[in-house]
């Protein structure tokens, strides 16, 4: 008799593994239901569980298409979540969400991008510019890729120009804003912006040969705005008369003339 023991209690286990695996399939399809409801009425955490719990159900009952629905659902949350939070200042309650998004559905690279606006509002700089270049280089979602390149542009470009913007900026203000441009010229291709704050930079310094070239590298990227060319012509003009080459300065300031930079390029026109 106990062999026939044994079948019955073997017999007994796999009837209840049937019976429970039946019943978690069931679940993890009422969970996504449920999550559903839930972001209909705007419970944003109750949904964003729902889904965490659908996608690991789905996971275990091998239905992959609910499993990445309610990932890439889940990870829409967390960006929601994230940013609502990033927008009351709260950057650590934003990272948060941020990295839940970013790790329950690494592709939706929002969130990655997210991580790093709060990480830079964080004081965590090296960080965020590592997951913006990760965004930047990641497939699919141009238009956030494209947001994470201006962002790590942004960053060096904003530290360079604070650093020359100052009444009397000297060799050392000149020598920060190198500094920045240079490592934004080792992540990506230098832009008519990096060539021209570059031009600055040698300016201040007393280069002048180097403003000069950087200025015309500037000008010969550029594809922005006519203010923008302005300025480039302006600093040329103004490293051309350190040389008291006139003739090129004046043309230079005759393409100045726009903006704000137009003033101040007619007064060279007047006295040179």
């Amino acid at each position: 008799m106990k062999p026939l023991r044994i079948l019955l209690s073997t017999s007994f286990l796999v009837t209840t593994l049937v019976l429970t695996s039946t019943v978690y399939a069931q679940k993890y399809k009422e969970d996504f239901n449920s999550a559903q409801e839930a972001a209909k009425s705007s419970d944003w955490s109750g949904a964003r569980a729902f889904f965490a719990s659908s996608a690991t159900g789905a996971e275990e009952a091998s239905d992959p298409d609910v499993a990445q629905r309610a990932r890439y659902a889940a990870a829409q949350i967390d960006y929601k979540l994230g940013t609502t939070a990033f927008r009351s200042d709260d950057f650590e309650t934003a990272l948060e969400h941020y990295t839940n998004g970013e790790k329950i559905y690494p592709a939706y690279i929002k969130n990655k991008y997210g991580q790093g606006l709060a990480l830079k509002n964080l004081g965590q700089i090296d960080e965020a510019i590592n997951s913006w270049m990760e965004v930047s280089a990641a497939p699919g979602d141009r238009k956030t890729s494209i947001a994470a390149e201006k962002a790590i542009r942004d960053h060096f470009i904003s530290e360079a120009s604070s650093a020359l913007a100052k009444r009397n900026a000297t060799s050392s203000d000149a020598d920060i804003a190198k500094a920045a441009l240079a490592s934004l010229s080792e992540l990506m291709e230098p832009d008519a912006d990096v060539h021209y704050y570059m031009a600055l930079a040698h300016y201040t310094k007393g280069e002048v040969n180097e403003a000069i070239s950087a200025a015309q590298q500037a000008l010969a990227v550029h594809s922005g705005s006519r203010s923008d060319k302005a300025k480039i012509y302006y600093v040329l003009g103004e490293a051309h008369v350190r040389i008291n080459d006139i003739e090129s300065a004046k043309d230079a300031f005759q393409n100045a003339v726009y903006g704000t930079w137009k003033q101040s390029a007619e007064h060279y026109l007047e006295t040179l």
